[in-house]
């Protein structure tokens, strides 16, 4: 795989759940072929190691025992507190759950100027707001950029990091951040929905992701996009402690033997603690797409510290 290729493979689900995918084809031929938009506003790779240990095992919880593990679930770009309906049901009886909204998203209301790091001042309100201790951070696209933010300012905070299909870095050339911004200028709805029907294979999730997106305030979707430009945060893993897993889809580690290459092109070579976990026949929403299977990932990771997945 050329280096050109991977780059534009991976970028659709590192930045903005896919809006700087500007050459990568669909997941598959089952995704939608046409969105319609709404009205326009003005080293060589290798394998990663076997496991070296049998997984861990859950402690067993006894019936009407209250959760002693606390999880915070951040949605992506374009998405919506609503995306974890399906995987938190499965999670309630180990963890007291808390979903994080962005703002400008779902029933969230706007801010000026949204970035990553106010986002994550956001979060650090909302953590202390709702009492809770030492939560498990489950960030999804550039969630994920927000949730490794914050894991990096507040490392005691933190008792794990769990990142789904999201890079300390970003990926986009001086040319393509100004090809981007003048899309978003010239038809925005239509910018977001093409890049949205990338997402995902299944045509009901992708009109669903779809629909999301195009609901998500238009400025605030600019500005946190804008902001993920300058987003890298690769000189600072070395020192970050807390256990970090990161899930990648098929969408963006196509192909198991890559795993290992791939880690490394999107920032996470520095990383001092890290575990991989990667969904196969999967687009970029796996909580919508893989629910149950991905509740079980969230909650053996997030209750054991000696857990191992083969990548």
């Amino acid at each position: 795989m050329t280096a050109r290729r991977l780059r534009l493979l991976l970028l659709p689900a590192l930045l903005a759940t896919g809006l700087l995918g500007l050459g990568a084809a669909p997941v598959s031929a089952a995704g939608p072929a046409n969105a319609t938009p709404a009205k326009a506003p003005s080293k060589a790779p290798s394998k990663a190691p076997a496991p070296t240990q049998a997984p861990a095992k859950l402690r067993p919880f006894k019936a009407g025992e209250n959760p002693q593990f606390e999880m915070v679930l951040i949605h992506g770009l374009g998405g919506a507190a609503a995306e974890w309906d399906q995987v938190e049901p499965y999670l309630k009886g180990t963890f007291k759950v808390f979903r994080f909204e962005l703002a400008g998203h779902g029933t969230t209301q706007p801010v000026m100027d949204p970035t990553i790091s106010t986002e994550a001042a956001r979060l650090d309100a909302f953590i202390r707001a709702n009492g809770i201790a030492n939560p498990t951070l489950v960030g999804h696209g550039l969630g994920g950029m927000i949730a490794l933010q914050y894991a990096l300012d507040h490392p005691d905070d933190v008792f794990r990091l769990i990142l789904l299909d999201a890079a300390p870095k970003q990926m986009a050339t001086t040319q393509e951040k100004a090809q981007i911004g003048s899309q978003l200028v010239d038809n925005y709805d239509r910018f977001v929905a093409e890049r949205y029907a990338l997402m995902s294979p299944d045509d009901a999730v992708s009109k669903r992701i779809i629909d999301m997106a195009l609901r998500t305030h238009a400025p605030t979707f600019v500005s946190l996009l804008m902001s993920s430009f300058d987003y890298d945060l690769t000189g600072r893993l070395h020192g970050l402690k807390v256990p970090m897993l990161v899930i990648g889809s098929e969408l963006m580690f196509p192909r198991p033997d890559d795993t290992q290459k791939i880690l490394a092109s999107i920032g996470y070579e520095k990383a001092r603690s890290l575990s991989f976990k990667r969904f196969g026949r999967t687009g970029h929403y796996i909580m919508l797409e893989q629910p149950v299977m991905l509740a079980s990932v969230l909650m053996a990771f997030g209750v054991s510290a000696d857990y191992v997945f083969e990548p």
